[in-house]
């Protein structure tokens, strides 16, 4: 499988992309790319899946780059928004992104509310690392074309799937999460990689 990793750190990018890429390759091959790099002309037609980092950055600022909008806009190949790039998802397809509490650096118990591969051979609460000031509201998601997967105390809307591509956001970081957030990146590689076999029009995974 080869995998790109979509890079949205502005400042100590190598430590913090690391725990991305600790991950990623235990799954496949890979090549991190910056977002501002990305635009909807753009085509990645070798890779079989994308994964999107977080960033310091806060969306209800103005502070993203417009073509990495568009870019996801247009992409085809299956995708993982963790955290900012979880936000950045759900924005691009008409999302709403608000401000809430401070989470940064701490562990919550997040509730999966919906059966999904996504979160196979797992408990229906896990307990993730959370790192965010911001987050997707549960206002108007359906309408953008998203199901909620998971929620938490802290925040409505945890994980969310598109219900037409494969597109998957979690707020939380598994790739700081330990064996849980492993085996989502697992889960969702597997998917992404069953679709590939499927035929790029296939909606069922």
């Amino acid at each position: 499988m080869k995998i790109l990793i979509v890079n949205s750190y502005r400042v100590d990018i190598e430590q913090k992309i690391n725990s991305f890429i600790e991950t990623v390759q235990k799954f496949g091959s890979f090549n991190v790319v910056n977002d501002v790099e990305l635009f909807s002309h753009v085509r990645f037609i070798d890779y079989d899946a994308i994964v999107l980092s977080g960033s310091a950055d806060l969306i209800t600022r103005g502070t993203y780059s417009k073509t990495y909008i568009e870019f996801l806009k247009y992409n085809t190949i299956p995708c993982l928004g963790i955290c900012y790039g979880h936000q950045m998802l759900a924005k691009a397809f008409g999302g709403e992104i608000f401000s809430g509490l401070n989470q940064i650096g701490r562990n919550e118990t997040v509730r999966i509310i919906k059966n999904n591969r996504l979160f196979k051979d797992l408990p229906p609460e896990i307990t993730v690392v959370e790192s965010h000031v911001e987050h997707v509201s549960h206002l108007g998601l359906s309408s953008a074309g998203f199901e909620v997967l998971a929620n938490s105390p802290s925040c409505e809307v945890e994980a969310i799937k598109h219900i037409e591509h494969c597109f998957y956001g979690v707020q939380f970081h598994p790739e700081r999460s330990g064996i849980i957030g492993e085996t989502i990146f697992r889960n969702f590689f597997d998917i992404a990689w069953d679709k590939k076999r499927c035929g790029k029009n296939s909606t069922r995974l």
